[in-house]
C-alpha cells in the first residue's frame, strides 16, 4: 500500500474512533438512520425476515459511532427500532435503560422495558417506588403495562390495586382510555375477590358513560373543525370500550370462567362444527387472524409447528376469522373480492390449499375483533381447557415453543388426558 493511501486508510480509522465518543444523535440524523434500515427491510419484500443476518449488518452500520451511555431515555426510545433487533446491541441498550432505571426516569425506562417483555427487570426498578410515585395522568401507562405480568406476580399487589380506583381520572377521558379499560380485567388477573371487581367495574363504566356524555356535548358546541370530528371519533371509541367492558374480558371473568360462545357458520375440513362447545374435552388452541393480518400469516409456521407437535394428542388449533368480505392470496392472484359469503368460503377453500395450513379454519358469526376475549389487535390467541374454561388469553401464534407446549401439557395433564414430552425433554431423547 502506498503511503497517500496508507494514510487516508488511518485518518478514516481515527475517524471512526473519534465518532465513539461523538454526541447523542439528533432527530434527523435518527430518522436518516431509521429510514436506511427501512430501506433494506422493504428491499426484502416478502423474502424478508427479523432474523435476517443482513437486516441485522445495517442496524449495527447506523448504530456505529453511537454511545449508548451518552444517551438519554428520550434517544434511546427514538432509536429502538435500530438497537432492539440488532442481537449485538439489545443487550447493551437495555442495560443502558436499566441504568438510567436508577435515576428521576425510573418510571420511564421500567415502562420502556414493560414493552419490550422485560418485565423483570421492569420490575426491579418500579417495586421501591410503588404506585404511590406515579403521577394520575400516568396511571394509566402503568396498568397497561402490569396486564402483561403472571398471575403470581400481580397477586401481591392486590391492596394497592384496588386502591387505584380513587385515582382513577374521571375528569380526563385521553387518560381514562390508556389503560384503565383493562382495569377490570386485570383486577381478575390477580385474583381479587368478585364483590370488589364487581363494585369496580360498575364504577369504571359509569366513569367512562359520564365522559362519553361530557365529550358529545362538548362536540355540539366545538367547531366543524378537526377539533369537533376528534371528540365525537373519542366519544366513540369509548363507547366501544364500554361494549369491551361488558363483555367477560373487560369485567375479568374470563381466564378462569367458561368460555364465551363462539359459534361457526363454516369450516376447512367440512365436519359438522358449530360452536365452541363441539370440542369440549380437548385443550382447544383459538388463533384468531384474517388473510389480509401480515403478523398472523407470518406466524403460520409456528403454528403449523405447534399443530404436528401435538399430533395424535386430544388438542386441536383452529383458525377463527370472520367474513371479511374478500381473501388476500400470498400469490399472483393478490386481494380477491367476494360477490357473498359462499365464494369467501370457497376462496378461503383454496387459501388453505395454496398456504399448506395443517389445521382446521373457521368462520366464527362474532367478530375477529370478539369482545368478549378482549380482542384489540390480531393475531390473538386464546387457550381452552377440557372443562371448557378458559386458561390462557392474549397469546401470540409465534410466541417460543417451549412455553406453548408447557401450558398445553399442563392442562393436558389436570385433565388426565395423554401428553408429549416437553420440548426439552424431546431434544434430549433426540440427542440421546
Amino acid at each position: 500500500m502506498n503511503r497517500p493511501i496508507t494514510l487516508a486508510v488511518a485518518g478514516l480509522a481515527a475517524g471512526i474512533s473519534a465518532m465513539t465518543f461523538a454526541a447523542p444523535p439528533t432527530a434527523d440524523e435518527i430518522k436518516a438512520k431509521t429510514d436506511a434500515a427501512m430501506t433494506y427491510y422493504r428491499s426484502q419484500g416478502e423474502k424478508f425476515s427479523l432474523e435476517d443476518p443482513g437486516f441485522h449488518a445495517v442496524l449495527d452500520a447506523q448504530l456505529n459511532g453511537v454511545d449508548p451511555t451518552e444517551c438519554d431515555i428520550e434517544v434511546i426510545r427514538g432509536m429502538q427500532m435500530l438497537w432492539a433487533y440488532s442481537p449485538n446491541a439489545k443487550p447493551i441498550w437495555i442495560g443502558r435503560i436499566v441504568e438510567i432505571g436508577q435515576g428521576d426516569e425510573w418510571l420511564d425506562a421500567s415502562l420502556m422495558l414493560a414493552s419490550m417483555g422485560e418485565n423483570d427487570q421492569a420490575l426491579a426498578i418500579a417495586t421501591p417506588h410503588g404506585f404511590a410515585e406515579v403521577p394520575d395522568d400516568r396511571l394509566g401507562e402503568v396498568l397497561q403495562a402490569l396486564g402483561q405480568l403472571e398471575t403470581e406476580q400481580l397477586i401481591p399487589m392486590q391492596i394497592e390495586l384496588v386502591g387505584l380506583v380513587d385515582r382513577m381520572p374521571t375528569d380526563d377521558p385521553m387518560s381514562l382510555m390508556q389503560g384503565w379499560r383493562g382495569y377490570p380485567e386485570l383486577l381478575g388477573k390477580a385474583e381479587v375477590d368478585a364483590d370488589t371487581r364487581r363494585k369496580i367495574h360498575g364504577r369504571v363504566v359509569d366513569g367512562m358513560k359520564k365522559s362519553v356524555a361530557a365529550l358529545r356535548e362538548e362536540a355540539k358546541s366545538a367547531p366543524e373543525s378537526i377539533v369537533g370530528v376528534t371528540l365525537q371519533m373519542t366519544a366513540d371509541r369509548m363507547n366501544s370500550t364500554i361494549a369491551f367492558l361488558d363483555g367477560p374480558a373487560g369485567r375479568g371473568e374470563l381466564i378462569g370462567y367458561p368460555a364465551p360462545k363462539v359459534d361457526f357458520l363454516w369450516n376447512s375440513t367440512g365436519t359438522a362444527m358449530t360452536s365452541l362447545s363441539d370440542l369440549k374435552g380437548k385443550v382447544v388452541v383459538l388463533d384468531f387472524w384474517a388473510t389480509w393480518c401480515g403478523p398472523c400469516v407470518g406466524s403460520f409456521p409456528q403454528v403449523k409447528e405447534l399443530v404436528e407437535y401435538f399430533d395424535g394428542y386430544d388438542v386441536v388449533v383452529l383458525g377463527v376469522t370472520s367474513e371479511q368480505g374478500n381473501v388476500i392470496f400470498r400469490d399472483e392472484r393478490g386481494k380477491k373480492n367476494a360477490e357473498n359469503f359462499e365464494q369467501e368460503c370457497e376462496m378461503m377453500t383454496d387459501y388453505v390449499k395454496a398456504m399448506e395450513v395443517t389445521w382446521p379454519i373457521a368462520f366464527s358469526t362474532q367478530e375477529v375483533f370478539n369482545p368478549d376475549f378482549g380482542i384489540r389487535g390480531i393475531p390473538h390467541v386464546a387457550i381452552i381447557a377440557p372443562d371448557g374454561k378458559v386458561a390462557y388469553n392474549g397469546l401470540h401464534p409465534a410466541n417460543p415453543l417451549e412455553g406453548k407446549v408447557e401450558k398445553i401439557n399442563g392442562l393436558l395433564k389436570k385433565a388426565g388426558l395423554k401428553h408429549p414430552p416437553s420440548v426439552e425433554e424431546k431434544k434430549a431423547t433426540e440427542k440421546g
